[in-house]
């Protein structure tokens, strides 16, 4: 499929994986919808290298919370009239212990239910005939392989993410294909706080012996918005990490 005069919005795009889909799909022509919840500097930033090959716009949501996302789908059906594509990439990574309730259900909020609700909002779009895609960003950690015992709350929300990619392609093909991108350690803001040590050790453990880049994973994205013969995929893109014993 090719990408030009179709609209895409992509969750969290103010910065990092969400930042470079943004501008990968606007340098295939399609109109960039770019959403953000606080970073409205980076929206701004994301937007102006959007426009510098395609049309976009901005919007803001918490979509964590129920009504704005349907204030943000209704927005956007007041300025376009189709919206061909959503990629679901907001969502944090955080640590913690596993008594920690309170950050369970933050992490399930803010990653699988914002994707939850995101999705159920763009499937209530029923004048369109073409055919629509959905592409959510996981994580390696969210594989039943692996996993960040420090941070079981992140694993298991994106876990939770990965069986409603499976189980959304089932129900909405062949009309919505759905797939999933599963990045492993990916140099974005994530890491501004690690140490050298931390980043070199997390280096060490993947086999290309670097960080993945945000481009890196965006053209996987791309390559899942332009092709109309995948869905149910969850395609992991870690640099070799699952190949090493560290899980």
């Amino acid at each position: 499929m090719n990408l030009k005069d179709k609209t895409i919005l992509i969750t969290g795009s103010s910065s990092g994986i969400g930042q470079a889909i943004a501008i990968e799909c606007a340098k295939q022509g399609a109109t960039v919808l770019v959403h953000y919840l606080n970073n409205e500097k980076g929206a701004q930033t994301t937007l102006k290298q959007v426009n510098e090959y395609a049309q976009g716009n901005i919007f803001q949501a918490d979509l964590s919370n129920l009504a704005e996302v349907k204030t943000l789908f209704s927005e956007i059906a007041k300025q376009y009239s189709q919206l061909d594509f959503l990629v679901n990439n907001a969502g944090k990574f955080q640590f913690g212990n596993p008594d920690d309730y309170e950050l369970w259900q933050s992490e399930f909020q803010n990653i699988f239910f914002s994707t939850l609700y995101a999705t159920n909002e763009f499937l209530q779009i029923k004048s369109q005939k073409s055919l629509r895609k959905i592409v959510n960003i996981s994580s390696v950690y969210g594989l039943l392989n692996t996993g960040a015992p420090e941070a079981m709350h992140y694993c298991a929300a994106k876990a939770a993410i990965n069986s409603l990619t499976v189980n959304l392609a089932k129900k909405l093909a062949p009309h919505i294909l759905v797939n999933a991108v599963a990045p492993g350690y990916t140099l974005t803001s994530n890491w501004k706080g690690a140490s050298i040590e931390d980043k070199q050790t997390a280096v060490n453990f993947t086999k290309i012996k670097r960080f993945i880049t945000s481009e890196e994973i965006a053209s996987v994205v791309v390559m899942l918005l332009q092709n109309d013969a995948v869905t149910g995929e969850i395609i992991r893109v870690d640099g070799g990490l699952h190949l090493s014993e560290i899980f």
